[in-house]
């Protein structure tokens, strides 16, 4: 089995879902994410999207249901790929917030994806930095 592609695959699906492609209600998805954990007191925030999972934050709903999509996404790549989604055990966002003003939509996201062996992957960063106003 052929795994040397999970980091792009890690790495794209992140991107399309911190893009301004993804959104939620009517916000970019970035955007509310960012804000929900400046409003939490939060520096970082994990997601598990694999297992639907994040720490608590206001909009619980909202965010589940995009991290849903995120993980159709991801397993629909993984498909193309030619790597079946139970060589996957993990695959997380970490987000590291850069900016605490919640009109500028600062941080940065590490996508990390552990193998079947478990093999971490570290995928390339994405960062966001943008004006959104208030």
């Amino acid at each position: 089995m052929k795994l040397r592609n999970l980091k792009s695959v890690g790495h794209n699906a992140a991107h399309s879902y911190l893009s301004t492609l993804s959104h939620i209600e009517e916000e970019y998805t970035a955007t509310v994410l960012y804000r929900e954990a400046l409003k939490a007191g939060m520096s970082k925030l994990e997601l598990d999207v694999l297992n639907v999972t994040f720490s608590h934050l206001s909009r619980a709903d909202d965010i589940r249901r995009s991290l849903q999509e995120l993980q159709q996404k991801f397993l629909e790549l993984l498909s193309k790929e030619n790597i079946p989604s139970e060589a996957v055990k993990s695959y997380k966002l970490l987000l590291e917030l850069k900016g605490s003003r919640m009109d500028v939509v600062d941080f940065q996201c590490k996508p990390v994806i552990i193998d079947l062996n478990n093999k971490v992957y570290e995928c390339a960063i994405v960062s966001e930095k943008y004006i959104e106003p208030v």
